[in-house]
């Protein structure tokens, strides 16, 4: 009987932990970096005459710009939120300048160059599109005049942020 419990004794002694084993990592989504060229904008309108804009909701002299990013992953989904003081229409930005019945309005231009495009909803998340082999992105944008109700003359002034999600 000594022998069998020996034996086992033995085996047991063969089976033992002598090494374990810890992983660690991460998991990142990947991301882009703002091209330097196109972050902290200021986006000229041009001069408006308030008898331009036949009715509330009139638009007036869009201007066309980029935001462009660089250093993404290919294949990357970009979608991003366009936070500023919104006005009585979602898409306006609020006149910070001395006008009354003027805002802003930011849509997301066709494409790179053009001043048409769909009206960018302030404070809300919107795709953008997926980044191609050039690991870049250019996002094409618009601004515009928009007539909010009786105009006054003045200042147009109005700012906004852009934050930037990836998946």
């Amino acid at each position: 009987m000594f022998a069998a419990v020996a034996a086992l004794g033995f085996a047991a002694q063969a089976q033992a932990a002598d090494v374990t084993l810890s992983f660690t990592g991460n998991i990142i989504v990947p991301t882009c970096t703002v091209d330097s060229t196109t972050a902290n904008q200021t986006i000229p309108l041009t001069t408006a005459s308030s008898s331009d804009f036949a009715s509330v909701g009139s638009t007036q002299l869009p201007a066309a710009f980029n935001l462009k990013l660089k250093s993404c992953t290919a294949g990357a989904g970009v979608s991003m939120t366009v936070s500023g003081t919104s006005d009585t229409v979602t898409s306006v930005l609020k006149n910070t300048g001395t006008a009354t019945g003027v805002g802003v309005q930011l849509l997301l231009g066709s494409s790179v160059g053009a001043t048409t495009g769909t009206a960018i909803a302030l404070n809300a998340l919107q795709s953008v599109g997926t980044v191609d082999a050039t690991n870049a992105m250019t996002i094409p944008m618009v601004a515009q005049y928009y007539r909010l109700g009786t105009m006054t003359a003045g200042t147009v002034a109005a700012a906004a942020t852009v934050n930037f999600t990836y998946k």
